[in-house]
């Protein structure tokens, strides 16, 4: 299995307002929907993903103190996760709700603190926005921890979180229940996107960088929170896909390594696949779903649909183009994708 990788992208500050200026036609509201407050959406966004998301040491990284709860076969699994407003108070106030999912090194709080720097920049924003930093963390991150509360999820792997896989449990901190990563979100919108809660909800924004932007690529196009409960209430959902190592293909065609303008793309030889047998497996791919419940269970071909009709942004240092990154994901079926993550990302896009 392509284990989750992500790193800190300290790379591009100073490419950060010429990437405003190309990106901000693709971060307007779609045309058929007004968003009150124009660019700060985009702007809350684009500041702390690719102003720079310093890592924590694993040990020094604070667990945020707020928790959601989910009920699951066998009990309670509580999510910490940072926020600016009370997420259970009705507030009119509110018009758009903003997730900032961390990568490998499980700093949420860095990643939260970032987004509300960025949102204390832009009049009014604090007033009208939620922001949610959630923290997921990993079995050997939890294990390492003597401050973790009794029911607070933690994931085996890296890439069982960001991927969508369920939750884990630990000879030191023992779990009775399990919930995949991606429907516990689910819930937790869901749960957000309650009427009574902010009747002048307009959007909401999943932002994931590195591993969390691996996490984004994923849900997208799995998830049914956008038609079953956002859309019906009249919510845009945009989905921000920042500097992942690796992402999903939707298609069974990768593009051709040796023809560096990106424009070849072919379904790979036998002598390669014979090679790589995990190359279009779910992670890379849509195939091999068994194993991931939540992927099965959408399938292979609802998520080809939803991701047609989804808005989803990707975005990508210019400078985040290091072959040799220890962060990154190198494993055959990595490497099909491209050298770097930058090189990935264009190509994916």
């Amino acid at each position: 299995m392509e284990g989750a990788h992500g790193g800190s992208c300290n790379r591009d500050r100073p490419m950060l307002h010429r990437i405003l200026g190309k990106l901000a036609p693709l971060l307007r509201p779609t045309a058929d929907r007004t968003i009150r407050g124009g660019m700060a959406p985009a702007l809350l966004l684009l500041v702390p993903l690719l102003a720079g998301t310093p890592q924590d040491g694993v040990a020094q990284a604070p667990i945020c103190g707020e928790r959601y709860e989910v009920q699951v076969e066998g009990g309670a699994l509580d999510l910490p996760y940072c926020s600016n407003l009370p997420v259970g108070e009705p507030n009119p106030r509110v018009r758009r709700i903003v997730f900032s999912i961390h990568g490998v090194a499980t700093n949420a709080t860095t990643y939260y603190e970032n987004m509300v720097a960025a949102a204390e920049k832009v009049p009014g924003a604090m007033e009208e926005t939620l922001i949610i930093g959630p923290k997921l963390m990993t079995r050997a991150f939890a294990d390492d921890r003597d401050d973790l509360l009794p029911n607070d999820i933690f994931w085996n792997t890296s890439s069982d979180r960001f991927w969508g896989g369920e939750s884990g449990s630990s000879d030191r901190h023992p779990r009775t229940g399990a919930i995949s990563s991606f429907e516990l979100f689910d819930r937790f919108l869901a749960d957000l996107l309650r009427p009574e809660l902010f009747p002048n909800l307009e959007i909401v924004v999943l932002a994931g960088h590195s591993g969390g932007g691996q996490f984004m690529n994923r849900f997208a196009m799995a998830s049914p929170f956008e038609d079953e409960v956002a859309r019906p209430r009249g919510v845009h959902v945009r989905y921000v896909v920042g500097q992942p190592s690796t992402h999903t293909y939707l298609t069974n065609v990768r593009v051709d390594l040796a023809d560096r303008t990106r424009s070849t793309f072919r379904v790979p030889g036998a002598d390669e696949t014979g090679a790589c047998p995990a190359w279009n497996r779910y992670g890379s791919g849509l195939e091999g779903l068994e194993g991931w419940t939540y992927m099965e269970r959408v399938g292979a071909e609802t998520m080809l649909e939803r991701y047609r009709d989804r808005d989803v942004i990707y975005l990508h240092g210019i400078d985040d183009s290091d072959p040799e990154d220890s962060q990154l994901a190198r494993g055959c079926a990595a490497m099909m994708q491209g050298f770097h993550r930058l090189d990935r990302g264009i190509t994916y896009f």
